[in-house]
């Protein structure tokens, strides 16, 4: 890798072409995955072929899915054990039905990957997101 260099004192610019850049820090690592993971997301269409391929819903759910006809059972279960009254119930299903995509920090996408044991590495290759 190489570097422009400017002399301060001299205004003289030089090229360090034996520049190498130092690894970014952990902290650095994890804010860079955070963005990634934020800005990720994919078709209805296209998570609804990655669920089925990864067994998380059958066949039948996913042709449901698609057009936003019905939710896979887990999703209904996942939106019954975790969000309180029936209203508040009935608008996730709703948005759930409505969203044309999914978005990898979604508060249902990480319920079913705790619900499946999907690790945040397994669901960011999905995503295209490099390790």
């Amino acid at each position: 890798m190489m570097r422009i260099v400017i002399d301060a004192e001299t205004n003289t610019v030089t090229e360090d072409r034996n520049w190498i850049p130092p690894e970014p820090t952990l902290e650095q690592v994890a804010e860079q995955l955070s963005q990634a993971r934020a800005a990720a997301s994919m078709s209805r269409l296209d998570f609804a072929k990655l669920a089925l391929r990864e067994g998380w819903i059958t066949a039948a759910e996913a042709k449901a899915w698609v057009p936003g006809n019905a939710l896979p059972q887990i999703v209904t279960d996942i939106i019954a054990q975790h969000i309180e009254g029936a209203d508040k119930q009935d608008i996730a299903e709703i948005n759930a039905l409505g969203q044309l995509v999914v978005n990898r920090n979604d508060l249902l996408l990480r319920l079913l990957m705790m619900s499946k044991k999907v690790t945040d590495a397994q669901m960011d290759v999905h995503f295209g997101i490099a390790p």
